[in-house]
């Protein structure tokens, strides 16, 4: 079992969403790079920000390189 990382409250804010991700080792550039991680995003995508749409896409492009490489990611909905 890898790490547990948890995400929450990018509100729509794209750059400071790939930014958190590169950062913590998950993802960069589209490509997860997280290993066997866990990453759990606990809500609040969507709220203020222009761009909660492609954080979504983001996400769902993430979660079969992420099962592939032995991770996983769970989302959660709502406000957390």
């Amino acid at each position: 079992c890898g790490r547990l990382v948890s995400v929450g409250d990018l509100h729509g804010d794209l750059a400071r969403a790939e930014e958190i991700l590169s950062g913590l080792g998950i993802a960069s550039g589209g490509v997860w790079t997280g290993g066997d991680a866990t990453l759990v995003q606990t809500g609040d995508i969507v709220d203020r920000g222009d761009y909660g749409r492609q954080i979504y896409e983001l996400v769902e492009k993430l979660r079969p390189q992420a099962e592939a490489a032995g991770g996983k990611i769970v989302s959660l909905l709502g406000n957390h």
